[in-house]
């Protein structure tokens, strides 16, 4: 790994955080202020560090409408901690128009209206992407407030072009690249296809530090849904990756590639998970010239976490003729133990935390206790939330320390050629008990409805989409606004192609139109969804239907409704 010189006039100083999930579980009266804690530990290093900016790498808010209460304290945060006389020592070198768009086209400490000590550079994440109405992102109110520089944002996913903020710090040039989140199989796709292009400065790119932000899968959950390094140029020096919650901070290298990737990865535990359980980090990043040095600082104010697995089947003392009593009473020692082995990592993690960070969880906070007991082998299970009650004083999270799962039988030569996953974490939300609705899937929901209607209009693809982003960010508007733009489209396209139409034509135009609707949505990578190019379907409702649910999300249905 390269490494920077001493700090001088050259080094330009970097604070990198990702996923800090401000608002995650706020109405929890235990742990609705951790996020908030992290962050205000984060921003607080950055000054006690005297850094030139701070770098967030995506997820900053953990819903993507994040209530009032969330902004205001996430506001009063930047304000108390980057507002100030202290100067900027960046000089600002690129178009800001193309970085942060037209309305306000500065960045934020060169406003006149703005005493910024500590600026704040951030992309968004999955969680607060753009959506709704006037697509926005909850950044676009930091960014307007300017609080936060908002940049990585695409107008446009299918054709990227990504400019670089470019800055100077004494005779070290940074070119800064973001990519704010895009659903990973269209990125995958439109890198493939070559249609994202990484533009470098028109002058000396030799002197010029190339660094890039993201947030993406890394690890592969598909063929196609994450993003392999080797999709991203060449020419950068060191990529940092965000989304995925495991901290990775050291420096990893891509042979392949050639340049560096570190993972700084979240800030807050929002799942209950062995790679949340690791220690949180965040880097100080040191460039100096065409070099650099990263430093891993240890939070202080983190929750503590603690997770074990368990085999029924391999303990000793256990049988499957063992009472439900004896199993708690295994279990509750179990957990006896861990509680005292996280306090313990707690104090590690206060006497190597920041000397003048105060311990905002206090010297001995109430842990996560995550015990995964796979039951195999004819043991019985018990309610987990029965079984917290014996310790719903002394944890954070007593209603969920134990999970139940089966292991997970051998595949099949047929489910390995559909590339099902193996691993864990697959095992557990597939066996946990009981989850029959988690296995419908709500594109074959909804062709399985249209299938059975006379509605020639709606593609299968858009409306699962719009479905999506109705649950998921929370946009109410979201299905209204895509029945407006199919009934616009359909008219639009009918106009454009048939002219004057005879109303004994009409469905079959409507169903020309939505065959082309279909296909362009299946090549936006919306998903999947089997297409129906029976010619007779165009005018009436197939007398021979196919079903679009296959048998195990009916078996899952009939249970579920059981």
């Amino acid at each position: 790994m390269t490494v920077a010189g001493e700090d001088d006039g050259d080094t330009l100083r970097v604070l990198v955080a990702t996923d800090n999930h401000l608002g995650y579980l706020e109405r929890d009266p235990i742990r609705g202020q951790d996020s908030f804690d992290a962050f205000a530990e984060i921003l607080q290093l950055a000054r006690e560090r005297e850094v030139d900016m701070v770098l967030l790498g995506g997820d900053l808010f953990h819903d993507n409408r994040p209530s009032r209460r969330c902004l205001h304290q996430t506001l009063a945060l930047l304000r108390q901690n980057c507002m100030g006389d202290r100067p900027v020592a960046l000089e600002y070198l690129s178009d800001p128009v193309v970085d942060f768009g037209e309305q306000f086209p500065h960045v934020n400490y060169e406003d006149p209206n703005m005493n910024i000590a500590l600026p704040v550079f951030s992309i968004h994440g999955n969680h607060d992407d753009p959506s709704g109405d006037g697509n926005l992102s909850a950044l676009d109110v930091l960014g307007t407030s300017g609080m936060v520089n908002y940049f990585g944002r695409q107008a446009e996913v299918d054709s990227i072009r990504v400019s670089p903020v470019l800055l100077r710090k004494g005779r070290t040039h940074l070119a800064l690249y973001g990519l704010g989140n895009v659903r990973d199989e269209r990125l995958h796709r439109t890198i493939a296809r070559k249609h994202l292009t990484m533009c470098q400065p028109a002058e000396h790119t030799d002197k010029w530090f190339n660094l890039m932000v993201l947030h993406q899968n890394r690890v592969a959950h598909g063929p196609k849904n994450h993003i392999p390094e080797h999709f991203l140029s060449r020419f950068l020096d060191l990529v940092v990756w965000g989304h995925e919650h495991q901290c990775q901070v050291d420096p990893e290298y891509n042979h392949q590639t050639t340049f560096y990737v570190t993972q700084p990865g979240s800030s807050v535990a929002t799942a209950l998970s062995s790679g949340e359980a690791e220690a949180k980090h965040v880097a100080l990043l040191r460039i100096h010239h065409r070099n650099f040095r990263l430093e891993k600082i240890r939070l202080k104010n983190v929750r503590p976490f603690a997770i074990e697995d368990v085999v029924l089947a391999a303990v000793p003392a256990l049988s499957p003729q063992s009472t439900e009593g004896e199993i708690i009473e295994y279990l509750r020692q179990r957990v006896e133990s861990m509680i005292v082995r996280a306090q313990q990592e707690y104090q590690k993690q206060l006497d190597r935390g920041h000397p003048r960070i105060e311990p905002a969880l206090g010297q001995q906070p109430k842990p996560l206790i995550r015990v995964r007991v796979e039951y195999s082998g004819g043991f019985e299970s018990f309610h987990p939330q029965r079984f917290g009650l014996l310790f719903a004083d002394r944890v954070a999270n007593p209603r969920d320390i134990v999970y139940f799962y089966r292991k997970a039988r051998a595949m099949s030569q047929g489910s390995q050629r559909t590339g099902s996953m193996t691993t864990q974490e697959t095992q557990e939300s597939r066996a946990s008990v009981p989850a029959p609705v988690e296995a419908v899937h709500v594109e074959s929901l909804i062709s399985e409805f249209l299938d059975d209607s006379s509605m020639h209009m709606l593609v299968g693809l858009e409306l699962a989409e719009a479905i999506r982003l109705f649950v998921q960010k929370g946009d109410n508007d979201a299905i209204a606004q895509s029945l407006k733009s199919t009934v616009a489209d359909t008219q639009k396209r009918i106009l454009a192609e048939a002219g004057d139409i005879k109303e004994s034509t009409l469905v079959s135009e409507i169903s020309k139109a939505q065959t082309r609707r279909r296909q362009a949505a299946k090549a936006s990578g919306h998903g999947a969804v089997t297409a129906v190019s029976d010619d007779r379907m165009v005018a009436v409702t197939l007398t021979a239907k196919r079903t679009a649910i296959n048998p195990t999300d009916r078996k899952a249905i009939k249970a579920f409704e059981q």
